[in-house]
């Protein structure tokens, strides 16, 4: 059987309120340039290699 307490179940409701209205309030915006990238090869390294 599960007994919850008004305290734990404050803190369950306040936790669920944070993950849901936390991200509508973190909308970054970053404006970009779109340059012309015919005849170039662009190419991206994850990084993850051995540095042996």
């Amino acid at each position: 059987m599960i007994v919850l307490k008004r305290k734990r179940i404050l803190l369950i409701v306040f936790a669920v309120m944070i993950a849901v209205f936390v991200p509508i309030f973190n909308n970054k915006t970053v404006e970009t340039v779109a340059l012309p990238v015919s005849n170039k090869v662009i190419v991206l390294d994850a990084g993850h290699r051995d540095p042996r």
